[in-house]
């Protein structure tokens, strides 16, 4: 993980944010239109409640005082009933899928505002017909604009809470769907409030 440089080219920039048409230049061809909308609808909002945990979470929309769009994931870590995490997701439709397939992803960059606690940033890459998910952690600091840039080699494979570190990196161009997830028993209230999720040359 390292600092983003600030010359790189965004591929499929702002996955959750700026709610109008992208215009952008890929890897081979340019991308006209391409829409990210920012709507919280397009993401699925997965907590511990399916293995009977109660940790809660949300999505919002905001706008900062410089009238910045933002997207809130907020809510409750609760450690009862064996739980202790919560988690959105966000699906790469056929036309996002497509141009990293035809492009040459090499980082996925974050920005946020931190509350000072630790966050994974997961994957869903397709891998010989199955879906494979991965993870790489970032830490916040509260009340603190951060920035984030992952490498493949920053993510571990992972499947239900066990880590296979010695298999290999992800392919960024074969990414399903991308997400945020907060859990390592990190009780009690979290706000991380995102300005951009982009996958960049």
């Amino acid at each position: 993980m390292r600092l983003i440089p600030m010359s790189s080219r965004l591929l499929l920039t702002s996955l959750l944010l700026m709610p109008y048409l992208l215009m952008t230049q890929g890897a081979n061809a340019k991308m006209q239109g391409l829409e990210l909308l920012a709507h919280p609808g397009h993401w699925e909002i997965v907590n511990d409640g399916v293995m009977g945990g109660r940790s809660q979470s949300r999505l919002s929309e905001a706008l900062t005082k410089q009238q910045e769009y933002i997207l809130r994931f907020s809510g409750q870590v609760s450690l009862e009933n064996n739980g202790g995490f919560a988690s959105v997701s966000r699906s790469l439709n056929h036309e996002e899928q497509h141009t990293l397939k035809q492009s040459n992803p090499r980082r996925i960059s974050v920005e946020a505002l931190g509350d000072g606690k630790r966050y994974q940033l997961r994957l869903k890459v397709l891998k010989q017909g199955q879906l494979v998910g991965y993870k790489a952690g970032f830490t916040t600091q509260a009340a603190t604009d951060g920035q984030w840039s992952f490498e493949p080699s920053d993510f571990i494979e992972t499947f239900r809470g066990n880590d296979y570190p010695e298999r290999a990196s992800p392919d960024f161009t074969q990414i399903i769907a991308v997400g945020l997830l907060i859990g390592d028993g990190q009780e009690g209230d979290f706000e991380l409030q995102l300005r951009e999720i982009g996958i960049q040359e």
